[in-house]
């Protein structure tokens, strides 16, 4: 299964210079936000794909005009295919009137979706829009990473922990995927192609050509 994650850029691959004989056919779209909701709603367009998303901290219009087609999965597990995926929206507290919370917010907002991660044996994959605490964050407010999704990946060991907010541009040795313990943490910057099955280390994700 061949799944397409997306935040906060966009690709020219994907848009201006798109051609669909550079990409393998998509299952699934995932959208860790900062993207507006017409790229969305063409995203699942041109690859025919489903779409689960959470909301950037820059996506506040989305309850007025949420993407066309698509599922907000912010604070819930839903199941595609057999695989288990959780999402959780926005970024630490730093401004005004942006998507955002404090670290007990987050963890409170964790903490609703136990029962259900209980029930259901866990969860494969989990969308965020900012990173965890200590993996991809960096050392400002805007961008500091939350320590509940540490928790979750030390508690559940997802398969998959994928997430935007941190330019790949900003510098800073940023690193596109890291291993955490069983879990592969994935920077969906502009775009990241991923074999489900083959993960990042059989399977490298190479750019399209």
């Amino acid at each position: 299964m061949y799944v397409l994650a997306v935040a906060d850029h966009i690709d020219p691959l994907l848009y201006d210079h798109y051609r669909p004989e550079r990409f393998p056919k998509i299952d699934l779209i995932l959208a860790c936000g900062d993207l507006k909701q017409w790229y969305l709603s063409y995203l699942m367009s041109t690859f025919n794909a489903p779409l689960y998303y959470v909301r950037g901290n820059h996506d506040l219009s989305f309850e007025q005009t949420p993407p066309d087609g698509g599922e907000d999965i912010h604070g819930k597990l839903v199941n595609y295919q057999g695989i288990r995926i959780l999402g959780f929206e926005g970024s630490q507290i730093y401004t005004r009137d942006a998507v955002q919370y404090t670290e007990r917010q987050m963890h409170w907002q964790y903490l609703r979706t136990r029962p259900k991660l209980w029930y259901r044996g866990g969860v494969d994959i989990v969308i965020t829009h900012a990173a965890p605490q200590g993996v991809h964050d960096l050392p400002n407010v805007a961008h500091a990473g939350f320590a509940t999704y540490r928790k979750i990946i030390a508690k559940h060991s997802p398969k998959y922990f994928i997430h935007g907010h941190t330019h790949l541009n900003y510098g800073r040795g940023q690193k596109r995927v890291t291993k955490v313990g069983d879990t592969y943490v994935i920077n969906a910057y502009g775009f990241y192609l991923l074999d489900y099955e083959k993960g990042p280390e059989n399977h490298p994700y190479q750019t399209p050509r």
